[in-house]
This record gives C-alpha cells, sequence and structure tokens, in this order.
C-alpha cells in the first residue's frame, strides 16, 4: 500500500490519529493487530480555525484539542496527523532513476516547476509510485511528490505540540483516507477504481489501479459549498444551513412522494427536497463537471483508462442521493465504503447502527490512527 511521506516522521510506538478539518476535530484510537478500536471523539472547531491551508491561531486550536483529549479519555500523547488540503501541493512526475541522494536533487528540480511557492518556502517529500518495480539506473520512475508551505507544516506542529501531542507523521489527506481500503483494493490488482473524498474544505479525487495511485487531484468545491448555497437561499446561518442539508438535502430531483411526506408540518415543509435542491443545484452541477473534467484529463495523461468502480466518502458524501447523481453522469458505480471494515470493537461500548451512519465522514482519521498502529519500512 502506497504509505504516504514519511521523511520527517518515522513512527516507533503506537499513536493517535488526528484530523484537524476545516469545520471538525476526528480523534481515533487504535490498539494491537488486528486493530482494536478503543476511542473515538470529534468536536466543532470555531469558523476561521484554519485559513488557507493554516492554522489562523494555534493555542487556541491546541486548547480546543486538549478538551477533545479530555473527551476520549485518552492517556497517548504520540498522534499522526495530515495537513490541510489546501496547504499541500501533490503532483506525479517521472524522473529517472539513480542513487537516493541525486534522485532527490532532481524530484526537487523538476517539482519546482510545478509549485506556486518559493522552493526554498515548502517542505517536499516523494514516494516511488511503485516501489517494488524493477528499473534500471537512467530509466523513468514515476514518483508523487508532496510540497506542503512550511508555515501550514509548523503551524500545525506548534497547535498538537502546545496540546501536549508529540507528531510521529505527518501525512496528506487524500492518501490517508485510503488506508483502510487497503484490503479491498490489493484483493482487485488489475481494477481500476476512483476515490472521491468530499470533505469541509475540498475534494479529493485519485484514480487507483489496485492499490497503486495513478493519479491525484484536490478540487476546491467541497461540502461548505453546499451548505453556503442554503444558507444564501434561505437566509439562515451557517450552522443552522448544516443542518438543514444533513436532514433534508438532497442531490436529486425529488420523486412526488417526498414531496407529499412533508406536507403534514409547516416546518419542514419550508425545507422540502424540491426547495433544497434548488438551491444546492449549481454547486451540483459544477462539482459533476469538475469530477468529469479531472477524470478526462487523467485518461489523456494516462490513456484509456477508466475506472470501473468508485468510492465515495467524507463529510459532504451524506448529501442524499448524491453517488446515484455521480454514478449516472460519470458511468461509475459508487460504492460507500466503511472505516471500521477489519477493525475490532466493542458493541456495548460503539454502537454498530451509529458507526455505520457516521462511517463516511471518519475514513481519513480512522486512516491516520491505522498508520499509528502499522509500523513503517
Amino acid at each position: 500500500m502506497f504509505s504516504g511521506f514519511s521523511k520527517l516522521f518515522k513512527p516507533r510506538v503506537e499513536a493517535l490519529g488526528l484530523e484537524v478539518g476545516a469545520s471538525s476535530l476526528k480523534l481515533v484510537e487504535l490498539s494491537g493487530q488486528p486493530p482494536t478500536l478503543r476511542a473515538l471523539a470529534s468536536r466543532p472547531l470555531p469558523p476561521g480555525t484554519l485559513v488557507e491551508g493554516l492554522v489562523a491561531e494555534p493555542q487556541a486550536l491546541a486548547q480546543e484539542i486538549k478538551e477533545l483529549l479530555l473527551e476520549a479519555r485518552t492517556r497517548k500523547r504520540y498522534v499522526v496527523s495530515a495537513v490541510p488540503n489546501s496547504g499541500v501541493i501533490l503532483r506525479t512526475l517521472q524522473v529517472p532513476k539513480m542513487p537516493p541522494k541525486e534522485m532527490e536533487e532532481a524530484v526537487r528540480w523538476e517539482a519546482e516547476r510545478y509549485i506556486p511557492f518559493p522552493i526554498d518556502e515548502v517542505v517536499l517529500d516523494y514516494a516511488p509510485l511503485d516501489p517494488l518495480a524493477e528499473v534500471a539506473e537512467g530509466e523513468q520512475v514515476e514518483v508523487m511528490v508532496a510540497a506542503a508551505r512550511q508555515e501550514a507544516v509548523a503551524s500545525l506542529i506548534e497547535a498538537l505540540r502546545g496540546a501536549g501531542l508529540i507528531p510521529v507523521v505527518l501525512d496528506v489527506k487524500p492518501f490517508a483516507g485510503l488506508y483502510p481500503l487497503e484490503e479491498t483494493l490489493k484483493g482487485e490488482p488489475d481494477r481500476v477504481t476512483v476515490a472521491i473524498e468530499i470533505g469541509a474544505e475540498s475534494t479529493s479525487l485519485l484514480l487507483l489501479r489496485g492499490d497503486r495511485p495513478l493519479a491525484v487531484r484536490v478540487l476546491a468545491l467541497s461540502g461548505k459549498d453546499f451548505t453556503e448555497a442554503i444558507a444564501k437561499s434561505f437566509g439562515l446561518d451557517f450552522l443552522t444551513a448544516e443542518e438543514v442539508k444533513r436532514t433534508y438535502g438532497l442531490a436529486t430531483l425529488p420523486t412526488e412522494d417526498e414531496e407529499l411526506l412533508l406536507d403534514f408540518d409547516a416546518e419542514r415543509e419550508r425545507y422540502s427536497p424540491g426547495r433544497i435542491y434548488d438551491a444546492i443545484r449549481p454547486v451540483l452541477v459544477e462539482l459533476t463537471q469538475e469530477i468529469r473534467r479531472s477524470l478526462e484529463f487523467f485518461r489523456v495523461q494516462l490513456g484509456e483508462v477508466s475506472p470501473e468502480v468508485g468510492f465515495l466518502y467524507g463529510g459532504g458524501s451524506h448529501l442524499r442521493g448524491l453517488s446515484t447523481l455521480l454514478g449516472d453522469v460519470l458511468g461509475v458505480n459508487f460504492l460507500t465504503p466503511s472505516p471500521w471494515e477489519g477493525l475490532r470493537f466493542d458493541p456495548k461500548r460503539f454502537d454498530p447502527e451509529k458507526l455505520k451512519e457516521f462511517g463516511p465522514e471518519w475514513m481519513v482519521p480512522v486512516g491516520l490512527a491505522l498508520r499509528g498502529v502499522s509500523p513503517l519500512d
């Protein structure tokens, strides 16, 4: 499995998985092999905590993390986290195979052409896409490059340390969300899939063959855009609009039966599926077009490579009918993955139905926690 970028830190002990999102914190504690779920906690974040991938006030975020640790009742202080998508540039490059030191310099020189920041202002890391491939010296090797702004890395580490945590890995979110899918992806080594995570700050797409990433793209559109469209249409504050989206949101035209079900309740009639759909339709159109363009771009770059199946997750994926809409537009059958598959847990402590309901938005934090219990090479 592609293990992300880990030259900065390498885990030697079990660590928590912590996702710092645009609107919330999510914490997962796993232990042992096979991994057992020990703790699970989430906490909303005040708007403006993250600004363009930077932690605006690290000490304020540190206090929020401390509260989350108390809620989780965990004693672990090592942590695996991820840099926000807006603070990271991901690119697939080809460079000649050469000794590690020379290759690192070649990757840095090549990456400079694609990074919209001065190269001395980023933390750069790379990993071969197919580390087991036999390639002779001088032949081209495909590598995935991650370039994170130094400010984004430094502000996140400051917040983590301010909360009393010790970071052992800083990953990138698009790959973190894949770790719970590892066994599924390995089981079909030749199958091409697309993994789409619709988060609060961005949407990421990964095209894979088996468990090998072929291409990645991060879109600025996100679940927040749906919420803001509802807030504007109905004159609501953001938090109320978010609740309305989760309760009444629909990504396809509502049926007559769905509309009739609301006639008995004036409050619910106000947020009828038809009105919600009208409010978010421009965002739906833009999002589906951007995803379709991305897949077309991947085909141009990689040849006739088309996904046979898709995985849709992230908080924004809860919108009813979204997987059907994307399936119809893209011609791909989308599945809702479960981050809990393969994990042990006590059903008396963790309600299986609740875990299933909120599973799609826990793919990244569970993935980070899996890295916290999986030794790296």
